[in-house]
């Protein structure tokens, strides 16, 4: 069964995504350069792929000492994880452009979302990717690539008074580790809240101002297929299993750590009863840092 759920525990994660412009050629130096493009990552090996149809005359440099390489869409092998500046240069409408993104490799997931099993997970043996439950959750992992943080979880749920439906469950991201830099949620020094049931296919996220960090919790619609990778659910009986793909650069997971924690009711926010974890203890955030080998 392909579906999704819900539950408590923490996680944590490193990505980049800092973007700056260097420019050249004949045009004001307070533009942006006109120039776009989007990776696909198989571990170390990356794909870069122009996003700027109009664009001629396209190369590459990948910030390792390589030579530069010229295509509208390369596929570039790193051999160690890390930050790389990489340039894209290319011109448009007569004018040459250079477009500079730092861009963060990772190790290759260990786990799959697409293999109808749960059998990968033995895999993840580092101390602090294997997390412990709290209320009805009795185990959780996490893992991570460069797209996604990867979790795992086991929690005993009423399901005989709420159908997979039903359950709805709170995710709660403070994306840098800090809780000091906490803008969606400030008052919880969280950055993201989302809430929803996967099942029902719906899913809700917080957002305000990230600039001025206003306090409170609007709730705009975001589609879920760009916030979560739905990976394989198992039932048995009250038990369920489950595990899904949060997206790092959509939760602009910047530092070399993140945490979260979530909870899980059986039915709809107003029956408090139905709850299956405690409500979240954000001053009791687990962290699990990413920083691990390529293995």
């Amino acid at each position: 069964m392909k579906h999704i759920l819900k539950m408590v525990f923490l996680a944590a994660a490193t990505v980049t995504l800092c973007l700056s412009c260097s420019k050249e050629g004949e045009y004001n130096l307070t533009e942006t350069a006109p120039l776009d493009f989007k990776t696909y990552y198989d571990g170390l090996n990356v794909t870069f792929a122009s996003q700027t149809q109009e664009a001629t005359n396209i190369s590459w440099n990948f910030g390792d000492n390589t030579p530069e390489v010229t295509g509208d869409s390369v596929v570039h092998t790193y051999t160690s994880i890390g930050n790389y500046v990489i340039s894209m240069k290319g011109d448009v409408s007569g004018t040459s452009y250079e477009f500079h993104t730092i861009l963060r490799v990772d190790k290759p997931a260990l786990v799959s979302m697409t293999d109808d099993s749960f059998d990968d997970w033995d895999n993840v043996t580092y101390p602090d990717f294997i997390l412990s439950g709290k209320g009805a959750i009795t185990a959780a992992k996490v893992d991570y690539d460069a797209n996604y943080l990867y979790i795992y979880v086991e929690f005993d749920a009423n399901v005989e008074n709420a159908g997979l439906e039903d359950h709805i469950f709170g995710v709660y991201m403070d994306a840098d580790n800090s809780v000091a830099t906490g803008f969606s949620m400030k008052e919880m020094g969280v950055d993201y809240g989302i809430e929803g049931s996967l099942y029902g296919e719906w899913w809700d996220q917080s957002f305000t101002d990230m600039v001025n960090g206003d306090p409170g919790w609007p709730f705009t619609w975001f589609p879920a297929e760009n916030v979560l990778l739905p990976g394989l659910i198992t039932q048995e009986g009250d038990k369920i299993r489950m595990e899904f793909g949060l997206s790092r650069e959509v939760f602009k997971m910047t530092s070399d750590a993140m945490s979260f924690s979530m909870s899980i009711m059986n039915s709809d926010w107003s029956d408090v009863g139905n709850i299956v974890t405690p409500l979240p203890d954000y001053s009791e955030k687990v962290t699990v840092r990413m920083n691990k080998s390529n293995k």
